[in-house]
């Protein structure tokens, strides 16, 4: 079914450097654009980058996630205004977030201890060069809608870089030279997109812009960029256009359930009883994309000097550059490309784009439509499921020095001989991985971990590991010996005020088994922020044979600092450990079994599916939980390939779909196995897919779990 937007209302522009009224949970935007990366131009396309800072003007912290894809992607843009049009020029691939620092670009920082987190009012820079790294992600795998994209990234394209303009922001020499752009006003932007923003229906604020300035150089065809001015904050360039031109009115639409488009109208009178109607068409931030641009005039019209500009994709990326091709009736003048179902790599207006329309008429126009490209999601074939909260992990951060006084002095003793423990209150709840407790097993080698733990190993290992003990908070895990004669002691103490109290374990000068040799640190955690912090008074050892890092009661995750690494412990120094918030894993398909059951007879697994998904699906034949790497959360997978010879050792079965990934319908997809003998009484459940090729270790989805029996 085909659906039109109509185009009427005229959207209020942000003012300059304004930043909005803080948003409800997570909400990026860009808070400056600055510095420029030049590099040699290749064959009449020369290529830039633009520096970004980050702010997090929301209420919630920002998932800032390396190796997931809970982190922002970063794209840059670069829009010409001259005679009258506004028009992309250049676009860059997309940079992609892996760390958050806690800097106060726009706000007073609230430090969230860790870099997989852009704290409330937190800004993070990223230079120009970073910006610029070839490395970076293609635009096709990312729903700018929904904010997910897939990960790991770049599947679609091939690898290595080619030249100096491989990936990066590319533009036409032409487009810059100054003798045939006299004039011309350039605009550099930059916009962030990332998951938990989208969700948070914060999406539509993500791009600034900043004007620039090319200068030529000695070598022809190549040019120098610069920034001048200030960033306008949450503001897209288009925007910026109807500021500097007062001729220029907007109109904003936002599709349901997906992103918006402004379009940009401009006209001037010719004097010969014509006038030029100009109209750019920028995708924000929808999905569904645009395949058709209609202005209808009411009545007889007679139009003449039709133009058309697009984007300009490079590098790899799949979509067809065919210019849009006009139609011209009595009434109305239009310009299209083909349909999603015809070709899903069409030359749609996909997001973070601009194209250009430009005619000159008799009549006045009086409505401008947009056709999307996909097709909205058929909420009856693929009936919208809650979302399910994975459970998060940890970042480690380092941090300033953080040493908590007089506990040596004042604390409890705690274990005082060679390979003891003490079980020690803490006097408050602490969560650590998910599991509340109130007291903690204090080892005399260096750690700590849950009540029932061994305390008394002298053994360090490289974590995580499944051998006991598990849940470590190893602070520095090594043979230590605290009952030899001039050793120091172990003490321990809870300071602080309700409800921001602190449990700290101090190793005052202990020495290493069989030397004299001291250690000298504090392990402390919080309450209510549920922190850990390794604070390092001094050492002699340096952490060459100490494991320091932390680890869930599984033994099945955990963050290493360093395992048996020389000089990785630096007196005066405090490294944090800080929960990752629970991310959210949208669910993405229905599924539902079709068999008899029996052993030896077929089974049938179909995957109804929203847009995009999926690849494969995976089965379990328990109720789990599975963990997912990279604290994606857990997932209930795997019959084993014992039970089930078709799968692999963590239940994957595939290809769910034989033609492939498309973005153009929402459809249902099969899967038929051979039930093999040996499965009496046995119950699987399917829980969930893998949205690439890669799996096991693809990106997961979340499907609604369906039991099947086997008789």
């Amino acid at each position: 079914m085909k659906s039109r937007i109509l185009l009427t209302s005229t959207a209020a522009l942000l003012a300059v450097g304004v930043v909005s009224a803080q948003a409800v949970g997570p909400d990026v935007i860009v808070g400056d654009i600055v510095g420029t990366a030049n590099y040699a131009a290749v064959g009449g396309t020369d290529a830039f980058s633009f520096g970004t800072t980050s702010c997090n003007v929301g209420t919630a912290g920002l998932l800032w996630v390396a190796s997931t894809n809970q982190h922002p992607v970063i794209a840059q843009n670069l829009y010409r205004i001259k005679g009258g049009r506004f028009e992309q020029v250049g676009m860059s691939w997309l940079k992609h977030g892996f760390t958050a620092l806690a800097q106060s670009l726009c706000n007073p920082c609230q430090n969230p201890g860790t870099g997989s987190i852009l704290g409330v009012n937190c800004s993070d820079p990223y230079s120009a060069s970073l910006n610029g790294g070839q490395g970076a992600g293609p635009r096709n795998e990312v729903n700018a809608a929904s904010g997910y994209f897939k990960y790991p990234i770049g599947t679609n394209y091939p690898s290595g870089t080619t030249s100096s303009i491989t990936r990066r922001l590319q533009v036409l020499s032409s487009d810059l030279d100054p003798v045939l752009n006299a004039g011309a006003v350039y605009l550099a932007e930059a916009q962030y997109v990332t998951p938990d923003d989208a969700a948070a229906g914060n999406k539509n604020n993500n791009a600034s812009n900043r004007s620039a300035t090319f200068a030529t150089t000695a070598t022809p065809g190549d040019f120098t960029g610069s920034l001048t001015g200030t960033t306008a904050r949450q503001q897209t360039a288009v925007e910026r256009w109807a500021q500097l031109d007062a001729a220029v009115t907007l109109t904003n639409y936002d599709i349901p359930n997906d992103g918006r488009f402004i379009v940009a109208k401009r006209s001037q009178a010719l004097g010969d009883g014509y006038t030029r109607y100009f109209y750019a068409v920028h995708n924000l931030t929808s999905d569904r994309s645009a395949k058709a641009f209609t202005v209808n005039f009411g009545g007889s019209t007679n139009v003449r000097a039709l133009y058309f500009n697009d984007a300009d994709y490079h590098s790899g990326e799949p979509y067809d550059g065919t210019d849009w091709a006009p139609t011209v009736t009595g009434s109305s003048v239009s310009w299209s490309t083909a349909d999603c179902a015809v070709n899903p790599n069409a030359n749609a207006i996909r997001w973070s784009t601009c194209y250009s329309f430009e005619f000159e008429s008799d009549t006045a126009p009086v409505t401008a439509t947009i056709t999307p490209f996909k097709p909205a999601v058929n909420a009856l074939a693929c009936p919208p499921q809650p979302p399910i909260p994975s459970l998060g992990g940890y970042g480690a951060q380092n941090v300033a020095y953080d040493f908590v006084p007089n506990v040596s002095a004042a604390g409890l003793l705690g274990p005082t001989t060679d390979d003891s423990s003490v079980n020690v209150g803490l006097g408050f709840n602490f969560s650590f991985w998910g599991t509340t407790y109130t007291q903690m097993v204090l080892s005399s080698n260096g750690y700590m971990a849950p009540p029932g733990q061994n305390g008394t190993s002298y053994t360090n290992v490289a974590i995580p590991t499944a051998g006991t003990p598990n849940g470590l908070i190893a602070g520095y895990w090594d043979d230590l010996n605290p009952g030899a004669g001039g050793s120091g002691q172990i003490r321990y103490q809870t300071v602080g005020v309700a409800p921001n109290r602190r449990f700290v374990a101090h190793y005052n000068g202990v020495y290493m088994y069989g030397t004299t040799q001291p250690e000298n640190f504090q392990l402390i955690l919080d309450e209510g922020t549920n922190a850990i912090t390794f604070t390092y008074v001094s050492t002699t050892q340096g952490g060459s044979s100490a494991t320091r890092g932390i680890e869930n009661l599984g033994g099945t995750a955990g963050v290493q600092l360093a395992f048996n690494q020389a000089g990785t412990v630096v007196a005066g120094t405090s490294v944090r450990f800080a929960p990752i918030p629970p991310a959210v894993i949208p669910p993405s398909a229905d599924l539902s079994w079709i068999g008899t059951g029996t052993t030896g007879s077929t089974l049938t697994i179909q995957v109804v599916s929203k847009p995009s998904l999926p690849l494969l699906l995976v089965v379990d034949t328990s109720a789990g939980p599975f963990v997912l790497p990279s604290n994606l959360g857990t997932l209930n997978i795997g019959l084993s390939a014992a039970a089930l010879p078709l799968a692999d050792g963590l239940g994957v079965f595939g290809p769910v779909d034989p033609n492939a990934k498309t973005d153009c319908i929402c459809g249902t997809y099969t899967i038929v196995l051979s039930v093999p003998a040996g499965l009496t009484g046995l119950v699987a459940y399917s829980q969930g897919i893998v949205m690439d090729s890669t799996a096991p270790n693809g990106v997961f989805h979340i499907t609604t779990p369906v039991a099947f029996t086997f008789n």
